[in-house]
């Protein structure tokens, strides 16, 4: 199966060759990882198992007496596999994870007081964002591409989405009565879900 880290890296490749670590350095500096979880490791098997499924071209060099590394490019198989990935990842929507979700899920097994605190905190940290995003976006566009600069705008409209949901969560959080007598009826939302 492939993932979006294959897909990162093989139109990474379609511009020039490259070793898993330059492969790791062009997303750190284009802070690629803040859009899209990826991690070294990841980017080091998805490259070898890319080159083991036929679709990068391995070269092996050695520079002085560092260790031998391997220098990957994309080959004609490995470019439709691009296309592929490309027409397969615009055309599914998956929905995403949002990692203080975790924290939501269990907010009700908190005292109020303290789960008041911790949405308070959301607040501030998604704030904190949205305002940056905001204050920087225009210094940002004339210095990125505009695949880039759509990435930007689309994660500041989704702060500000959040921002107005965590705001209304606070406010649904003050009026709820403690404690909330409703339980998970899994077979009424395995019903509404077509389960």
């Amino acid at each position: 199966m492939m993932s979006i880290i294959d897909l990162i890296i093989l139109g990474i490749l379609t511009e020039t060759p490259m070793n898993p670590y330059e492969i790791t350095q062009y997303i750190s500096q284009r802070q690629v990882g803040t859009f899209l979880k990826i991690s070294d490791p990841a980017i080091y098997k998805s490259c070898k198992r890319l080159l083991h499924g036929g679709f990068l071209d391995g070269n092996s060099v050695k520079e002085g007496n560092q260790p031998n590394k391997t220098i990957y490019s994309i080959n004609s198989d490995g470019k439709a596999k691009f296309l592929e990935l490309m027409g397969f990842y615009s055309s599914n929507f998956t929905p995403w994870n949002i990692e203080f979700n975790a924290f939501i899920w269990h907010l009700e097994k908190l005292d109020k007081r303290q789960g008041l605190k911790m949405l308070r905190n959301l607040a501030i940290e998604l704030k904190a964002k949205e305002t940056w995003f905001k204050q920087h976006l225009s210094e940002l566009i004339p210095y990125i591409p505009f695949s880039a600069s759509i990435i930007l705008k689309q994660n500041t409209m989704m702060l500000t989405t959040l921002v107005d949901w965590v705001d209304g969560a606070i406010e649904d959080y003050e009026k709820l009565k403690s404690p909330d007598k409703r339980t998970f009826d899994v077979d009424a939302v395995n019903r509404i879900h077509g389960i």
